[in-house]
């Protein structure tokens, strides 16, 4: 709840300090004495932005202040949205929550001292205050906060939370199956596999790269070599003045002396293996020349394949070494990836089961809230008509945006989805006779709001989470019959939330547990707004103000007595009903 709310120099007030107390909160004052800025500056304190001209004049900077005790329902939430921004919570729970104005538009907002962006007030402002009245903060606005109170009034937490994991272990699997579908992109195997079988056809572990160069060489000069291989050959062999004919005249001369010279003999032997390897030679040499002569396929051969190699080298590697690490690497991903075939179809399988479990999980949970959201409209339109709003009619409007790749439910129909199920929830209402149903965002601001919203929150009392209210000028356009009603609601409701309420109507006034009084003070020409706490004799006077004119101060001062005579009787009444 809201414990405590200081202001310093802020439009009309000085210095003002407030202490609340659970319960019922009402804050009167005559026109002008400031009561509506202690709602602006609580919306500030929820991160609403600052107008312009709120400092007092004469002063350069304003301060709003306050310190929240979370309640049971929503300190987890608060605890949770601290850390995740880095603040500690304080050990007893306390929350305080400080805006710093300068002249000039700047200001700083904190929490528990802590400089913090407007956006996170507004994150703890959803937990810890809910402003109905002049101001744009008002979480019956929000469709989320709405279907979440429908949800808490049906008794359906337990099937959100299961539809919430649902989702989450839903969403984790289409997330892992996008990843692994980037992965097993269409095609992408194929590619790997021609890449894998481009190189091993290449069989580089048959290549001598060094060698099939050298022979390309060779090759490339083929005719040269054959040339000189025929011209080596007739030296050797191939006509009379070849080496062999010149040999075997030698020959035929040392064969007639060898016979009796060993030496001679020995030369003679030397020579004749010498004419032997000599025509050996010879033969190789016109052989090797018609090889080569011949040898134009086999050039091409080599060409093709060297080419072929550098084709390799450019695509996998630079070179025989890296080209054969970059098909091993690849073989392994085309391993990997048929592994990643078979979790793919794995994923696929889960998510198609989750599927169906969550459209089954939606349809009931859709179906209990259409249920809930029945008796809710039932219960807040009986509110209405205790309000005196018999003309003004509430509904709720609950709707699904059918999507083929959304939940199915009985029917065969598939519908887009959420955390919180396929349902899209909307509050309604109409505010006159004949007019259509609009949601309740576009409905008109002041008293008529604050009262279709106490009609609200009165049904919804224990399902609302967050622990303190606060009504600006709820009797706006009520009178005393409905202004009695308008107060016991009130009543009510401060049995299950903290309320604040500024009224001017002592039927509403006297149903407090504390009353504020606001006063202007003129002082050295400058108007000044103060706060009193009042009780016994002083709030019957309020009271009787209230009620008309000081002329009739007796009768009027009966008149309050009898207010808050009646007030308690009710509101003792009450608690005994809600202790039952």
């Amino acid at each position: 709840m809201l414990g405590e709310l200081h202001i310093k120099n802020f439009a009309v007030i000085r210095d003002l300090a407030m202490n609340f107390v659970p319960g019922l909160n009402v804050i009167s004052g005559e026109e002008g004495t400031g009561k509506s800025l202690l709602v602006d500056a609580l919306s500030l304190l929820m991160g609403a932005r600052a107008p312009s001209g709120l400092i007092r004049s004469g002063t350069k900077s304003a301060r709003v202040e306050a310190i929240f005790w979370p309640a049971d329902a929503t300190v987890s939430n608060i605890k949770g949205i601290l850390e995740e921004n880095g603040i500690e919570p304080e050990v007893n729970g306390m929350v305080l929550v400080t805006r710093d104005f300068q002249d000039g538009g700047k200001s700083v907002a904190r929490v528990n001292n802590r400089a913090v962006p407007l956006s996170l007030l507004r994150q703890l402002g959803k937990n810890l205050v809910d402003i109905h009245g002049q101001m744009e903060y008002l979480s019956l606005h929000d469709s989320a906060n709405q279907l979440k109170l429908v949800d808490v009034y049906g008794n359906l937490l337990d099937m959100r939370r299961e539809m919430k994991i649902l989702v989450d272990k839903l969403r984790d699997r289409e997330k892992e199956l996008a990843a692994v579908q980037n992965v097993i992109r269409e095609g992408y195997v194929d590619l790997l596999q021609y890449q894998v079988e481009e190189i091993d056809r290449a069989r580089l572990e048959e290549v001598d790269e060094e060698q099939l160069h050298h022979e390309r060489d060779i090759l490339r000069r083929a005719g040269a070599i054959s040339g000189g291989c025929l011209e080596a050959y007739t030296s050797l062999f191939g006509d009379d003045r070849s080496a062999s004919v010149s040999i075997h005249k030698t020959l035929t001369c040392l064969r007639g002396i060898s016979s009796v010279d060993s030496h001679i003999a020995a030369c003679r032997e030397k020579l004749e293996n010498d004419l032997a390897s000599i025509e050996e030679t010879a033969r190789e040499l016109r052989e090797y020349s018609e090889k080569i002569e011949n040898s134009g396929e086999k050039l091409e051969e080599i060409e093709h394949r060297i080419d072929a190699l550098d084709t390799l080298k450019r695509k996998y590697g630079n070179s025989l070494e890296a080209i054969i690490a970059f098909r091993d690497k690849t073989k392994a991903e085309i391993d990997a990836l048929q592994d990643r075939q078979e979790l793919k179809a794995r994923l696929e399988a889960e998510r198609q089961e989750l599927k169906t479990e969550a459209g089954k999980k939606a349809e009931g949970l859709s179906l209990a809230r259409r249920h809930a959201a029945e008796q809710l409209v039932r219960l807040v339109n009986g509110e209405l008509s205790d309000l005196g709003l018999d003309w003004a009619k509430f509904d709720i409007s609950l709707s699904r945006r059918e999507d083929e790749g959304g939940l199915a439910i009985t029917g065969g129909k598939s519908y887009a989805y959420t955390a919180d199920g396929i349902d899209r929830l909307e509050f309604q209402v109409a505010t006159n006779p004949g007019e259509p149903m609009r949601p309740m965002a576009a409905i008109a601001s002041g008293g008529e709001t604050s009262r279709i919203v106490l009609a609200v929150k009165s049904a919804l009392k224990i399902a609302d989470p967050i622990p303190t209210l606060v009504f600006d000028e709820i009797d706006m356009g009520v009178g005393g019959r409905s202004a009695d009603s308008v107060g016991r609601k009130l009543a009510t409701l401060a049995n299950f939330h903290q309320v604040l309420c500024i009224t001017h109507l002592p039927q509403i006034a006297c149903f407090g547990d504390t009353h504020f009084k606001l006063v202007k003070d003129i002082e050295s020409g400058r108007a000044s707004s103060r706060v009193q706490l009042i009780d016994g004799q002083d709030r019957l006077k309020e009271l009787a103000a209230m009620l008309g004119s000081e002329r009739n101060g007796n009768v009027m001062l009966k008149g309050a007595e009898a207010l808050v005579k009646n007030a308690e009787k009710w509101k003792n009444g009450a608690r005994e009903l809600v202790a039952a």
